[in-house]
């Protein structure tokens, strides 16, 4: 008998001894390896070195395509949660016999994927615990195929970190480039980097990978070729690893699609909408209130979220707090609501009335630091036009100065709880 054959048949009847087989099971698993070819028999000699018992579990307990699809022409790095096999778990079970596998099946060959890509993607499926099947798998073995060593590194993470989820989030954005007029797939790529990120942080009130994904899923299909500005907000939100960036994706999307379920017509909807004010935009600041358009006004920005002749959402990454305690984060934090206070007066005054909400982690009615308002009143260095800056201490009174200045509501929405 060959050294493997009886090293493969120890750690079988070890499983068995430890509990991991029943007698039943014991019996499938043996007669399934033994049914394999020679290359099969390597393959799944292989898969056992790599994943010990639970391999062997796997071999006794999934069903009869689950486990025809690990042996196949991706070998058995293409094998589906080994760690996690009580998912498949049955009462039948079937001989490979003569049958093809079921990824040889859905046609093409395997794609051909870097070794350590290729390791990790099995450790990462190995330890997934839940309903994934042979389709899934090599769905996404095609999707990881598709993407820079960045994105490729970062989708075993996520699947790593995420199970099942994690592949169905792979796989769902993958389809985006096909489903969203002006996304490439370098952009998709982009995208799952930043899911990768944006998980690892843990950001207060951030919603996982997988729901904004529904979420971006809704916008792609909407209409044809997805809302207007959802490639725009994915390619300028994400990649490079910027975790806090793609709070804007999370925050835009969320409320998009909350528009889109409020009955909000998709071809009314907007994302990264480029605003630039006209010369009628500008006489009506001029004669109705007593800004300068010169120093209070940008004469073009952009709105996350904005609905023809309805709301506008802006959303906010920051929270306003000094990144360190040194004179130009204070300065950097007093621009930011200076810049924020501009780019409300010009979105009000390019509006019709409708209502902006602001998407921030900080309360409306909590204090800027002391410093930051300082540099905010007394530095040379930041054009805070005609915004008396004495009567700003809270994300609220900027608010108040617009909504006096434009006659609009303007609302606040968290992304947590909080103060």
């Amino acid at each position: 008998m060959p050294e493997d054959v009886g090293t493969t048949q120890w750690q079988f009847r070890r499983a068995y001894e430890s509990g991991d087989l029943d007698s039943d099971e014991l019996g499938t698993a043996l007669k399934r390896y033994d049914e394999l070819d020679s290359d099969g028999k390597d393959e799944f000699d292989d898969l056992l070195a790599r994943n010990g018992d639970d391999a062997a579990d796997f071999a006794g307990r999934t069903d009869s395509d689950t486990f025809d699809a690990v042996i196949s022409p991706c070998g058995a790095r293409g094998a589906p949660s080994l760690g996690g096999a009580g998912s498949f778990r049955t009462d039948r079970y079937h001989s490979v016999e003569a049958s093809p596998s079921t990824l040889a099946q859905s046609g093409g060959s395997c794609p051909d994927l870097p070794d350590d890509v290729e390791n990790d993607l099995q450790d990462a499926l190995t330890n997934v615990d839940g309903d994934l099947d042979a389709d899934d798998v090599n769905d996404v073995r095609q999707s990881i195929s598709e993407l820079d060593g960045d994105g490729q590194d970062a989708a075993t993470d996520l699947i790593d970190g995420m199970g099942d989820t994690g592949v169905s989030t792979v796989n769902d954005a993958d389809a985006l480039s096909d489903s969203v007029d002006g996304l490439s797939d370098g952009e998709v790529g982009d995208l799952i980097v930043s899911y990768d990120s944006y998980r690892r942080a843990e950001f207060d009130g951030a919603r996982s990978p997988r729901d904004v994904q529904d979420d971006l899923d809704q916008l792609a299909n909407a209409k044809d070729g997805g809302v207007d500005g959802l490639d725009s907000m994915i390619r300028e939100r994400t990649g490079g690893g910027n975790a806090k960036n793609f709070r804007g994706v999370d925050g835009a999307a969320q409320d998009a699609t909350e528009k889109l379920d409020d009955g909000v017509d998709p071809n009314n909807l907007h994302l990264e909408d480029d605003i630039e004010l006209d010369q009628s935009d500008i006489d009506d600041v001029e004669s109705e209130t007593d800004l300068d358009p010169d120093t209070d006004l940008f004469e073009e920005t952009d709105i996350d979220v904005n609905v023809d002749g309805g709301s506008s959402t802006e959303i906010k990454k920051t929270d306003f707090e000094p990144f360190a305690e040194a004179d130009f984060a204070y300065r950097r934090r007093a621009e930011d609501i200076s810049d924020l206070w501009k780019k409300l007066n010009t979105i009000a005054a390019h509006g019709d009335g409708g209502s902006i909400t602001i998407t921030v982690s900080r309360g409306p009615d909590r204090a800027f630091s002391d410093d930051v308002l300082d540099k905010l009143r007394t530095s040379s260095r930041i054009n805070t036009g005609t915004l008396d800056t004495d009567e700003i201490s809270t994300l609220g009174d900027v608010a108040t100065e617009v909504e006096s200045d434009f006659g609009i509501e303007i609302r606040f929405e968290r992304f947590s709880e909080g103060d």
